[in-house]
Formats: structure tokens, sequence, C-alpha cells
């Protein structure tokens, strides 16, 4: 075990990256069972590496290969696998896949330790001492086990119902499960997942097959631009007025707002408070009339008021949201606007086009 941790040590210095510490000696093992994390799991999920691993990656890997050697030592087995596939995950590496594969076995998880050796064998095949390890787990699991093998239209990273695979994505997976039935899920980029359910006795074969869901497509905001990069002209999805329309909106508003205010003085003067009051405390024939005329001027000017609010808004929303100040041109597929305004049973505004 100190050839191993010594050898790991001199692959990382090797591609410049010197962990002076990062495989110490090893003393001697102790067996036992523990329950495992599964944040570690998901840590991995995220930080499988096509490329050579960064500096960062092998300081991570260090890390995550000291809590688990740590873990090992005290018979913690279960989590020290964890912080095995972890530390794999951040700088792949035949020796801590080994050592994950001994602390799967050590914690009692055949399914997981052998999907673990017949990685082991497809990525390192030239490996003797992997070989020896993990050949005899692939060998009784395929008697004790459900294998399944996933093929997927492009590489995906696999869950065994909320479990982690281990491993980079790839387009082609043997795994190991426990005999019964078991929701195997594959995922993508851009939350990309389909799953399927499986299941069978051990020493049990079966296939899944998954095809890729499209990539999404995302909009372009501001100025549109074709396949090629180049700018199409066109204005973002919601911009699609010409400022005109802000103008004649503006106009309208100043419009209304100047009748509305002739009709407040003209409320106040023609005939006038004072006016009706003294028809009618004279008893005269036109107080009827008189009061009739103001009451009537009165709701004319709240109608004018509600009509000036309700442009006023229409114009404000307009100019803030749906005006194109750029000034380019619109392709025929554009959305075309035109605002409208209604006084006939109380003031209403909106719009009519073409989408």
């Amino acid at each position: 075990m100190e050839d191993d941790c010594g050898s790991f040590s001199r692959t990382t210095r090797a591609t410049g990256m010197v962990q002076n510490r990062f495989f110490s000696e090893q003393k001697r093992w102790r067996h036992s069972l523990a329950a495992g994390s599964a944040l570690s799991l998901l840590v991995l999920a995220r930080s499988t590496h096509a490329a050579e691993p960064t500096v960062d990656d092998v300081k991570a890997a260090e890390t995550e290969f000291d809590a688990g050697r740590e873990a090992y030592k005290a018979s913690e087995f279960a989590e020290a696998a964890e912080h095995f596939e972890s530390a794999d995950g951040h700088a792949p590496n035949e020796k801590v896949l080994e050592l994950a594969i001994s602390a799967r076995d050590k914690a009692g998880h055949e399914d997981r330790a052998a999907t673990l050796a017949q990685l082991g064998l497809e990525t390192y095949p030239s490996s003797e001492r992997l070989r020896r390890i993990a050949g005899p787990l692939v060998d009784k699991a395929r008697s004790d086990l459900l294998q399944v093998t996933v093929e997927c239209s492009e590489a995906c990273t696999l869950l065994d119902g909320t479990r982690i695979v281990h491993g980079p994505p790839a387009e082609r997976r043997i795994v190991f499960l426990t005999p019964g039935d078991h929701t195997i899920r594959a995922g993508w980029s851009k939350d990309r997942t389909l799953s399927q359910t499986v299941g069978g006795s051990a020493g049990d074969t079966a296939s899944l097959t998954f095809a890729a869901p499209p990539t999404p497509k995302t909009e372009a905001a501001g100025v549109g631009v074709d396949a090629t990069g180049a700018d199409t002209g066109v204005a973002s999805s919601s911009r699609v007025l010409s400022p005109v329309y802000l103008y004649i909106g503006a106009g309208a508003t100043a419009v209304l707002g100047g009748v509305t205010i002739w009709s407040g003085i003209d409320t106040l003067n023609n005939p006038g408070k004072n006016a009706v009051r003294e028809a009618c405390l004279k008893n005269q024939s036109n107080c009827d009339s008189l009061y009739n005329q103001g009451h009537n001027a009165e709701v004319r000017t709240n109608i004018l008021i509600a009509a000036t609010s309700v442009v006023g808004a229409a114009t404000a929303v307009v100019g803030l949201f749906f005006t194109d100040f750029s000034g380019k041109k619109k392709t025929e597929g554009t959305v075309s606007i035109m605002p409208w305004v209604s006084y006939e049973g109380g003031p209403a505004a909106g719009a009519m086009g073409r989408f």
C-alpha cells in the first residue's frame, strides 16, 4: 500500500503539481461497516474531467484522499469509499480507484464494489494489480447480482435511484445491481434527464438504451443573431414597437389632459355652485336644469380624468417595455401592435395587432 501512495504522489509531481504529503505511509487496515455520506457523491457528479486535472483539482483530490485514509484507518469503510471516489473524480488515478474498490468491498457494498471493479478493468486494462483485485469481484458479481449494460447516445452520468454511479460521463457502462427492481436515471448537461426501470434476479443480465433529449434553445436578448452570430437587425422579442407609437400616446395624453383641465374649469364656472344654490333657495323654475347641467359637467370631467390616466399609463408601459429605440429593422415575423382608446360606456384602453 505504501508503494501505491508513493507512486500516486510521483505521478502528480510529473505533471507539475507537486504534492509533498499527498500519499503518506499507510498502516494496518481494520474491518467494520459504516454508513456513507451522499455529499461526496454529489461533489463527484460535478467534478468529472476529460482533460488533465488542474492544480485546484489535485488539491481537492488530496483533501478527499486524506479524509478517506483517516476513515479507512478508523474502519469507516463506507465513508472512506465516498472520499476515495470523490478524490478519483477530481483527479482520476488507478491507485485511488483501487482503494475505493477495496473500501466498498470491505463495507459490504458488493454491487458498488463490482461496478467500480468493472470501471477499473475498462479504464486501466493493462494494470495487472488492478486486474488481480477487480477480476474476482466482477466474476462473483456476475453470478450473485443483476448485470445491466447501459448505453447513451451521448456520454451520460448514471444514477441508481438517487445514488450516483461513480465514473466520468460515458456512452456505455456496465453496472451491477442488487436483485430486484431499480430506477436508472441518465443525465446530461442543461438539466436533461431520462429514467427507466430495470429488474431481475441474481445472475440475470439486462440492457438499457437512452437517447439524449435535444439541448434546450436559449433566446438571445437584445439584437438578434443568426446561427453564424451575424446581426439580423431584429430587436428582442419584447421591444417590437416603433417610437412613433410612444409619441402618439404622449400626444393623446397631452390632448386629453388639456381637455380635462378645460372641463374642470367649465364645471366650476358654468353654471357654478353659487348660481345653482341661489336658484334652488329661491325656488326658481330653472333650479333643476342648472343642477343637472352642473352634475353632467362634473361626470364629464371625471370621465376625462380617468381617460387621461389610462392613456398616460398605457403610454408609459409602451415606452418602458415595448418601444425599440435602437432603430433596427424588423423582419416580416415581427409583432405589430396598435394601441387604442375608447370613451363609450366609460374610458378604456388596449392594443390590437398581429403576432
